[in-house]
């Protein structure tokens, strides 16, 4: 019969992992699949080691200082006039304002849409009209 002090299954790595070579390993700007690979677990065990805080904390510095290390990279690229810099910068930074795309609103387009097609359909069903609008056919 088992006591409330025995452990089963295998212990984990945890306590022997060196949280310093985490923020290292994860600042090379890798994966999680690629920082389980370096630290010989499956991706699984690095998603249960991230529910201890200060492996998480080690992680997460990590990663960003690979991430603030593009983005000074980018930064500079772009102050220097590389154009495409630029450009991802301003859209990343303000897409509000340099989006591609932007939302119009035009009252009114949907029914006019409407009405041109609730005129039009019955003559195109009828296999007619093939030039509507102009009110004759072309030779």
């Amino acid at each position: 019969m088992k006591t409330k002090d025995t452990k089963t299954g295998r212990p984990a790595k945890l306590p022997a992992v060196d949280l310093t070579q985490v923020e290292i390993i994860a600042s090379l700007g890798l994966t999680d699949e690629e920082i389980a690979v370096v630290l010989g677990i499956s991706p699984r065990t690095l998603n249960y080691w991230k529910k201890n805080p200060d492996f998480l904390q080690s992680l997460k510095r990590g990663k960003l200082k690979a991430d603030f290390q593009i983005i000074k990279s980018l930064y500079e690229k772009a102050k220097g006039g590389d154009v495409t810099a630029m450009i991802f910068w301003l859209k990343n930074r303000q897409s509000d304002r340099w989006r591609d795309r932007h939302d119009v609103q035009m009252p009114g387009v949907e029914n006019a849409l409407y009405e041109l097609s609730e005129k039009f359909l019955p003559a195109v069903k009828r296999g007619g009209a093939k030039n509507p609008g102009r009110g004759h056919e072309p030779r």
